[in-house]
Order: structure tokens, then sequence, then C-alpha cells
């Protein structure tokens, strides 16, 4: 197709709010030449020549005529940023095949054209390019990502502080147990995670795709908080191992939907931005849950705090961005069979975003290695104060390195905008493997919180662009709540793995028939995370992307 200056194409669709809406576009010269596009969640749009009639079809317009036809992928409108275009005869049949196999490129808006009419050659003019969402304000960043303050603030005092506690006060005589019991609970409620996310994909609503799962979510934990303070006044132990379950599961359905919002809102060229200020929230939350309950509040007032922050952090998630409803008409339909394989996955069917799960994976049980801290400080420090105060130095511990990765991971993501995902996984993984070689050859406290913070400060680079790469890689566009839900029990599975191989090389290397670890122990337990983390790094060269450079530019209108 050959677009003039005398034409005028007319591009018009439903939006988000039902109405009709148009635009019109100038051609520029003979050729094809560039236009541009906005994503505003259109159902479907139809652009033609306004020298004729409109087609009945608003998508695939299977044209023999001799008049110009133009085709656009669903969801885009003709507006100010720049795509590409692509050529089809203008004489010749489009097919669905054919559209879709052009379309490769996510959001992207093709204009037709044909450049060998004699012999229906259709010629890529340029590569597509996808088109951007609207730019966010950091305020509005910090807004979407406060749900991850709740996540941290659960998730970092549950495991550590509160359930040991809540074993020791309900069943006394089997605390050991019944914590081991709690754990496991905790972990198998996150296999609830890709089923929510196949849900959350297919979702219609007038709260949008990703909104019925996070308000839904929280509003369940909110109500398990208090029934769970219930149990234990009362000593209902095992009513209180079900409502944990359905609190976990909550907030496990909650966390699906928001990671999905975040994907669905934020341009690439601000992921690595978003994912910063989530894993700098995701820390700040774990500070205060460590800081609040190891110091400040008793532990049986955990449930207060917990709801709290759910009912203080939701509102501004709420508010931040609209969550797009999904078009009534183009509901996808449910099959147990797509459900059953949001379980698995391969290089074959999940291509770079396989090998950023296993190096997660691998990352987790590398970070697994600092369960075993409290027996480290208590069995080689030197220093009587250290050792028999363990677990008070653990916590201080904690916090400051939590503090480290806060601060480095929201200071890092926008960093990785420019200089991309892997380099910046490769030097977390090179810094935490020297931090635990370090630990293999010191005995003085001072030292240990200088590894600790260089811990904290690697670990939050990594959080830095986790999130942000695991985006970047999705293989399923249209089901990526779905596969990020994969990405999420990557870390469960790295947690749960990682302790099954240190903590028998502990008890067998470093045994000494007492209940103190021989130093050579845990010289074993940090080479093992040593070799963790060479595997992370080396899962991650398998990745073809996270090498791009992103840029926002500063013409764009920020919201």
């Amino acid at each position: 197709m050959l677009i003039s200056n005398s034409i005028r194409l007319r591009c018009r669709g439903r939006g988000r709010g039902g109405e009709e809406e148009e635009t019109c576009v100038k051609g520029e010269s003979q050729g094809c030449r560039r236009h541009e596009v906005e994503r505003v969640g259109w159902r479907s749009i139809s652009v033609w020549d306004m020298r004729e009639e409109a087609p009945d079809s608003d998508f695939f317009t299977n044209s023999s005529e001799s008049s110009d036809r133009v085709l656009c992928s669903p969801g885009l409108r003709l507006s100010r940023l720049p795509v590409s275009c692509c050529a089809i005869s203008k004489s010749q049949s489009i097919t669905h095949q054919h559209f879709l196999k052009m379309s490769r490129a996510d959001s992207s808006l093709l204009l037709a054209c044909d450049e060998d009419h004699s012999q229906n050659k259709y010629t890529d003019i340029d590569e597509a390019v996808p088109s951007k969402k609207m730019p966010l304000s950091t305020f509005r960043l910090v807004c979407l990502n406060m749900h991850a303050f709740n996540y941290g603030l659960f998730y970092a005092s549950v495991g550590v502080l509160l359930l040991p506690e809540e074993a020791l006060h309900m069943f006394n005589e089997s605390h050991a147990i019944f914590l081991a019991v709690m754990l496991v609970i905790a972990g198998i409620s996150q296999l609830i995670s890709p089923a929510a996310g196949y849900w959350s994909d297919r979702m219609v609503s007038r709260l949008g795709r990703r909104m019925p799962f996070i308000l839904g979510g929280n509003f369940v934990l909110f109500l398990s908080l208090g029934c769970m303070y219930l149990a234990r006044t009362y000593l209902y132990g095992y009513t209180y191992l079900l409502l944990l379950f359905v609190a976990v599961l909550a907030l496990n359905v909650a966390y699906t939907g928001f990671t999905g919002l975040v994907s669905d809102v934020v341009d690439m060229s601000q992921m690595g931005y978003a994912s910063g200020i989530m894993g700098g929230l995701t820390a700040a939350g774990a500070v205060l849950g460590l800081v609040s309950l190891g110091f400040w509040i008793p532990l049986d007032m955990a449930y207060g705090l917990y709801a709290v922050a759910v009912v203080a952090t939701t509102p501004f998630t709420f508010l931040s961005v609209r969550d797009a409803p999904f078009p009534f008409d183009q509901q996808k339909p449910y099959y147990l069979s797509e459900l059953m394989r949001s379980y698995w996955i391969s290089p074959t069917t999940h291509g770079d975003f396989f090998w950023v799960f296993v190096s997660r994976t691998f990352y987790y049980m590398g970070v697994s290695i600092q369960i075993y801290i409290l027996y480290y400080l208590k069995d080689t420090m030197k220093d009587p104060e250290i050792s028999q105060n363990a677990q008070k130095y653990t916590a201080i511990l904690c916090i400051l390195s939590q503090s480290a990765s806060g601060i480095v991971s929201a200071l890092s993501g926008k960093f990785s905008d420019g200089i991309g995902r892997k380099p910046l996984i490769y030097f977390s993984c090179l810094m935490m493997a020297l931090v635990y070689i370090g630990y293999c050859f010191i005995d003085d406290y001072q030292w240990v919180i200088a590894l600790g913070l260089c811990y904290g400060a690697s670990n939050g680079v990594y959080l830095a662009v986790d999130y942000a790469l695991a985006v970047e890689c999705l293989p399923h566009k249209e089901d990526h709540a779905r596969d990020l839900a994969m990405w999420g029990i990557a870390a469960f599975l790295g947690t749960m793995f990682g302790p099954c191989v240190t903590g028998p090389m502990l008890t067998i290397i470093g045994g000494q028939g007492t209940s103190h670890y021989a130093f050579r122990g845990y010289v074993a337990v940090m080479m093992t995370g040593v070799v963790y983390c060479a595997f992370c790094g080396g899962f991650i060269y398998r990745v073809r992307k996270g090498e791009a450079t992103y840029h926002v530019s500063e013409s764009e209108n920020v919201v």
C-alpha cells in the first residue's frame, strides 16, 4: 500500500469506558512511514482509506478489491509513540495467520503496504517496535508498590519470629514438630499462585483483571489475622493451623494479582526502576517487621500490626493506577488442561523464562544459607557475649542487612534500565559468593556485620532487577500473571531445597556429638552457598534477553 498526502486514514475502536472513539492521521508521502501509537485498551480497531466507506469487519479484512487497506493490532490507536511499518499487498487477501506472524511483537501497530505486487512478496519495512505505556511518576510507582511493603512485613517476620513462639505457646511438648508443620503449610499454600494467575489472566470484572485478587486476597487475609489471634488466645492449636493456611493462601493470591498488575501498567523502560522500588519497599517492610516484633511490641500484637499494614497499604495500590477491565466479549475460556499446564515449565515452552526460573531457584538456595547464621554466631564467635546472646545479635544483623538491601535496591533499579539486568545479577552473585567465602575466615562480630552489609547490598542489587528480568522474559504476554506466579514459586523451591542439602552437610561434617557444630561444618555450608551462586549466574548466562538498554525520553509525559 502506498500512503500519499491525499489520503487520510481513520482509526475507530471501542475505548475503555465502552464509548466509540475515533482518531485520524494523514499520510506522509509515498511509501510506508512510521506512525505512532498509544495503548488505550481498545477491544478492536479498523483503519481504512477515507475515500471509500468503512469495511464492515472491525479487525481482519480480507480485501480482494483494488482499494487500499490497513490493519491494526488490537489494543492500540494512532497517537504519539513510535511504531514501525510492515509490508502487505493491497490487492491480496490478508489471512489471520499471516497477520499474526507479522504482529509477533506485543502491543505493536502494523501499517500495511506492498513492495512487489507482481511476486506478491510481503516484506518487512522495519522491525516492529513495541508500543510504550504511559510513564508513571516516582510517586505513582511507590504507591503502586505499597503492596510489596505489606508482603515483606508479613513474610520476613512470620517464619523467623512469630511461628516459633506460637508453636511453643500452643504445642509446648511438641513445638519443634509443629513448627515444621507450620512452615510446610506456609510453603504448600504458595502452590495456589499459578492457578490464581491463570484465573486472573481470564478475569472479566469492572474492577479489572488484577484488582479483584488484590482486594479479595487482602480482605480474606485481614479476617484470617483476627481469627488467628482468637485461636492462639484460646489455645485452639489445630484451628490455628487451618487459619494459617487460609491466611498465607490469601496473601499469595493477592501477591499474584499485584505482580500481574505491575507488569500490566509499567512500561519496560521503567520496569527496572519499578522493580527496584518493589525490592526496596519489600525490604522496608521486612525491617519494620523484624524491629517491631523483635524489640518494640509483644509477639501476640503481631496480628494487629499485620492487619494495620493491610488496611494502610491496599488503598495506595488501588488508587495509584487504573486496572483496565477485560472486555466481556473477549473473555478467554477456562480449560482444566491449561490450568494443569500452568504448573509445568521447560525450555521448550517458556524459553528464556525457564532459565530465569532455574537461576532464581538457585539464588534462593544460596539465600537459604542465612538460616544458619544464628548457629554460626553461637558456635564460632570468640566473644562470649555474642555466642551466648546469638539470637539478639542475629536480629541486629538481619535488620542492618535488610536495611542495606532496601536502600541499594531502590537505587539500583533505575540504573538497570540503562545497562541491562544480567550484568547486575552477575555482580550480585559474585558479591554473595565473596561474602560466603569471607565467613570462612572470621570469628569476630564486627566482620560479620561488615559482611552482612555487603550481603544485604548484593541482595538489594538482585531484588532491583529480579522482577524486571522476569517480565522481560515472559513467554506468553497474554498469560503473564500465571507465568509470574511460577516465578514466585522459584523462591519457595530454593528456600525449601537449599536446606535439604546444607542441613545434613552441617550435621555430618560439623557434628561433634553435642549441640554445637565444628567450624569445618560451617565452611562446608558456606562453600555450598558459593556453588549455588555460581549456578545462579551460570543459568542467567543462558538468558538471551536482559542486555538491552531502555530509555525514557524526557519529552514523554509522566502521569
